[in-house]
């Protein structure tokens, strides 16, 4: 469509990419797991029924995926009580053998138009995604001990995947997502802390001490934790979203950070959806100017490519989003 043509033609570009890899169950993925496909009460949805056999028991799921490419739904979470979680750390664990390829395979696509971002699973969001947020905060209290067991569990396989990038010679950008799912009003800092903080910290200094960098995206509010990305050595935080959403201006943001960290991001998808040509422009302006000789990136809180049938006044605003970003940009390069 013509936002695409746009950015691609416009905008600096950041594919992910990375080696085969499979954060629960490794290379035995395919011999523990079966799925099957059901019917639903529409034709624009079918469940994905998913089995996992282990040598402690079975473990199952339902995926509602939509047939016309829209978000899907989890209908019931592979993990349902904690005992499960034993369940799926007694399956062997074997990694896939490490290739590169798809990944300067990428690199090569997109030449000197942007950077390849190595992609890492995320040792808490490994988890999380599994259970969900209601059970994720009720078994924070109830059996602590098993969830920080599970998350240590996935950190040392992470940390042995980023390992294993390293020493193939990838030493550019490494990135991940999941933190959000671990901040308040889902979480307390203290829970950051003791499920992200003290996992991800280690893995940060193993790719900085090799010369890497590491880009993290993380939605809400960041007023709570900006500091803990900071502290963690985080060097790009994505996507940085401004008030309603979060409780920190860009402004703000930079006045907490300093040159510690860059921040990418600050127009909200919402007002892209909603607002006015004018008023889109206004808010590129306002960032761009918040950002000004900082360490900053533009984009919006969430793609483009994530509504399959958005509205004209979407598709239009997007298109001014991009040639104002770019107009902003020119000016600023004076």
């Amino acid at each position: 469509g013509p936002v695409h043509r746009l950015a691609m033609e416009r905008t600096d570009l950041m594919p992910m990419a990375g080696s085969p890899f499979h954060l629960h169950l490794g290379s035995r993925e395919d011999a523990v797991t079966k799925t099957a496909e059901r019917p639903t009460h529409s034709d624009e949805w079918v469940d994905v029924v998913t089995n996992v056999n282990t040598p402690e028991g079975r473990l199952s799921s339902v995926y509602r995926k939509s047939t016309a490419g829209k978000p899907g739904y989890d209908m019931e979470h592979l993990l349902k009580d904690p005992g499960d979680i034993k369940k799926l750390l007694s399956v062997p664990y074997e990694p896939f053998a490490f290739s590169a390829g798809s990944f300067r395979a990428a690199e090569d696509a997109v030449g000197e138009r942007g950077l390849t971002i190595f992609a890492l699973d995320h040792a808490m969001y490994g988890l999380q995604r599994l259970i969900g947020s209601q059970n994720f905060a009720l078994w924070s209290i109830d059996c602590r001990d098993l969830l920080l067991e599970a998350i240590r569990t996935f950190s040392a396989r992470i940390v042995e995947e980023a390992t294993r990038a390293l020493d193939a010679g990838i030493a550019g950008v490494f990135g991940w997502v999941g933190p959000e799912l671990c901040i308040p009003p889902l979480m307390s800092v203290r829970d950051f802390d003791e499920f992200v903080f003290q996992f991800d910290k280690p893995l940060v200094d193993l790719i900085h001490d090799r010369g890497g960098r590491v880009w993290v995206h993380c939605h809400g509010d960041m007023g709570p934790v900006l500091d803990r990305f900071v502290e963690m050595g985080v060097d790009v935080l994505n996507p940085l979203e401004p008030p309603p959403v979060s409780s920190l201006t860009l402004a703000g943001a930079f006045e907490c950070v300093g040159d510690g960290l860059g921040l990418e991001g600050n127009i909200e998808v919402h007002e892209l959806m909603v607002a006015s040509p004018g008023r889109v422009r206004e808010l590129v302006r306002e960032a761009m100017d918040a950002g000004r000789g900082k360490r900053f990136i533009l984009c919006p809180t969430a793609g483009y490519m994530e509504w399959p049938d958005p509205e004209r006044g979407h598709i239009e605003n997007l298109l001014v989003y991009i040639e104002e970003g770019c107009r902003c940009v020119r000016e600023q390069a004076g």
